[in-house]
């Protein structure tokens, strides 16, 4: 299973569990970690299309990125065997927008606000992935502080590679009750993101999607 932990940047060898204990379908009802961000980015990543249920005179368009790779590779196959290898290149949102963690918290509220989205991963100038900032820990330190964002934010989150399997980054997502999993190359540079809504959005306009699930 391509995922790892990482921690202040740097991957680290700690079992993911002692870490992110897993918390099964029953956590869905608790309190949510500071990685795990659902709001606003729920309804529209950066860039992306809101998703609209169809009414009877409205026909279905689907135009994110997440549909339009599995509407590929269900064209190319039926076989249950070849469907069940969708991985994270496909559905990711890339480029992902980042902020540096000098940044203070009025400035990143009001990034978050003009890009609709809930959360922002934390990087420097080399790209790594030093944590999370979502908009429950900005709400908590107050929108209009002028305070660095260095000291809120969560230091330590999972990630994912192109290569790893779209079905283990739903699994993780019900087991530790995250929402969102930032994707990284081989150097450690963060190149994507994969968000809960991802995978909904899969459930509820990809043909099939039970072969894979």
């Amino acid at each position: 299973m391509s995922l790892y932990v990482y921690d202040h940047g740097y991957r680290i060898k700690t079992p993911k569990e002692s870490l992110f204990p897993k918390q099964g379908v029953n956590s869905l009802l608790k309190s949510r970690h500071s990685h795990r961000s659902a709001d606003t980015e729920d309804r529209l990543h950066a860039d992306g299309e809101k998703f609209v249920i169809p009414g009877p005179d409205k026909p279905v368009v689907n135009k994110d990125a997440a549909t339009q790779a599995y509407t590929a590779h269900e064209a190319e196959s039926t076989d249950k065997n070849e469907s069940a290898q969708l991985t994270v290149s496909s559905i990711m949102v890339a480029p992902v927008h980042t902020i540096q963690p000098n940044t203070t918290v009025s400035a990143a509220w009001k990034r978050m606000i003009t890009l609709e989205i809930s959360h922002l991963i934390v990087t420097e100038d080399d790209n790594r992935p030093l944590g999370l900032l979502s908009k429950k820990d900005l709400l908590e330190a107050g929108p209009d502080s002028i305070t660095p964002i260095n000291t809120i934010y969560s230091k330590t989150l999972i990630a994912a590679t192109p290569e790893t399997m779209v079905q283990d980054v739903a699994v993780n997502f019900i087991e530790n009750d995250i929402n969102s999993i930032p994707v990284v190359d081989k150097e450690d540079k963060v190149v994507g993101i994969v968000c809960r809504t991802d995978l909904l959005r899969l459930l509820v306009s990809g043909p099939h999607l039970e072969r894979w699930v």
